[in-house]
């Protein structure tokens, strides 16, 4: 090979090279899911819940009252201002519920005349600042890739890097939280991190303690394979509080809370049937398609 061949063939190579790690996604892009409705689109990314909306509000003091009346924000809440968030009015607020705790985070930007953009955050984990940060400047960039968003329309979910195939009979109930009746119900979130992983489940854990309507009845640890991967969770029996003639069926809720890493990110999913969409010792369908009860 010739010396000029070889310095063009190193320096293709280099160019090649500096653009594949130029253009490396990271996690906060990768892993985040989009759902866009008529009014607002949500998303979920590394453990936060996200939104973004905008109101035909003045970009003032009277119109970021309106928004604190709409998203239940204490009125004393003082607008505070981040140099890393420029032009931006941020909320924050706390949320306990007994072991569990929702930090929540509004971004109040000006959306062009008479207009108030709000990009908000809520995690049951800790926060990061850098997360926030990196998908706020994605959303007012509109960078984000398209292949994040999915449909309303439910047939084929991307769960963990892969496709699973339900049909138009499941309905999403949320961002990343997807219901099939009579088959089970699945919500889960995609992280870089095991600890928040964990934070997140925990936090999940404990607000199904709390619920006014739910009675725990029973916690067992189990082992399972979720995704082919051999992993305990606690499987925690719950009574709904109401009476089953008005539920229509069983009270009692069996769900599945599991941290584990699937193909290089950590999940932190909760799912759930109820005792008459099978039996509280098997799976429903939607369940049996990402784990299965060991013997």
């Amino acid at each position: 090979m010739k010396i000029q061949t070889l310095i063009i063939w190193l320096l293709t190579l280099i160019s090649l090279l500096t653009f594949a790690q130029n253009n490396q996604v990271s996690p906060t892009i990768a892993y985040a899911q989009g759902i866009v409705q008529t009014n607002a689109t949500f998303f979920d990314t590394e453990g936060y819940n996200v939104f973004l909306q905008v109101f035909e509000y003045n970009f003032d003091e009277k119109g970021i009252n309106k928004v604190k009346k709409k998203f239940s924000i204490p009125k004393e809440t003082i607008a505070n201002e981040d140099t890393e968030f420029p032009n931006a009015k941020i909320l924050l607020t706390l949320d306990t519920n007994g072991e569990s705790k929702t930090h929540s985070i509004y971004y109040l930007i000006s959306g062009g005349q008479g207009k108030i953009k709000v990009i908000g955050f809520s995690t049951l984990a800790d926060r990061v600042k850098t997360i926030e940060r990196e998908f706020y400047e994605a959303i007012l960039s509109n960078s984000l890739p398209k292949n994040i968003y999915t449909p309303m329309q439910v047939d084929t979910i991307q769960f963990a890097g892969r496709g699973i195939n339900l049909g138009p009979a499941c309905l999403w109930r949320g961002i990343r939280n997807i219901q099939c009746p009579d088959k089970g119900q699945m919500s889960w979130t995609e992280l870089s991190s095991l600890d928040r992983a964990k934070q997140i489940t925990a936090g999940q854990k404990a607000n199904n303690a709390n619920l006014k309507m739910g009675k725990v009845l029973e916690d067992t640890e189990v082992d399972i394979l979720f995704e082919g991967q051999p992993t305990k969770v606690l499987k925690r029996k719950l009574k709904i509080t109401i009476p089953q003639f008005i539920m229509g069926g069983s009270n009692i809720l069996i769900i599945y809370y599991v941290t584990t890493e699937v193909r290089g990110r950590y999940v932190s999913c909760v799912l759930s049937h109820y005792t008459d969409d099978i039996g509280a010792k098997k799976l429903p369908p939607l369940l049996k398609e990402v784990m299965e009860l060991k013997e």
